[in-house]
């Protein structure tokens, strides 16, 4: 049995590997009376790009890029908190702009957890792994605390 799980981090970006790991996450705290922090990350990689593309209204794209998965990202939130209110679970929610990697190692810092959970997407073979992002593998290996990865059973197109 896991004694002092009293604060988990669950990271979460909306799509189906994210709910899996919001149910586990749940789960997990109902069970040991821990308090949730549910994590988005509203990633800027995508603006990088802008330099390249937009050259007139490149502020206007950057906002909108900005906007638009800060949407996305409150909308997981709010279910998210939909859910843990339901259950009575103890929970926070938290919204950080930047790379994904980074700003997850730095809410760890910043903050006392004794466990990080994090959805992981299956792939069908060596290609859509290498073609992936793959945060969780880039994470795992800067993580001070245990992480629990959960696969999704869907496979990623």
């Amino acid at each position: 049995m896991v004694k002092g799980l009293r604060k988990i981090l669950l990271c979460i970006d909306g799509e189906i590997h994210s709910e899996k790991a919001k149910e586990f996450a749940l789960d997990l705290a109902e069970k040991f009376k821990a308090k949730v922090v549910c994590l988005y990350v509203v990633d800027a990689y995508p603006k990088r790009f802008t330099n390249e593309i937009y050259a007139i209204n490149r502020e206007e794209c950057r906002k909108y890029l900005d906007n638009t998965l800060a949407e996305l990202g409150q909308r997981a939130l709010s279910e998210f908190s939909l859910e843990a209110e339901k259950r009575e679970i103890p929970y926070e929610i938290k919204m950080r702009f930047g790379l994904p990697k980074e700003e997850i190692l730095k809410e760890l810092r910043e903050e006392g957890y004794d466990l990080l959970v994090m959805g992981k997407k299956k792939f069908k073979g060596y290609l859509d792994r290498v073609r992936s992002f793959n945060l969780p593998q880039k994470v795992l290996d800067d993580i001070p605390i245990p992480v629990l990865f959960v696969v999704s059973e869907v496979y990623e197109q």
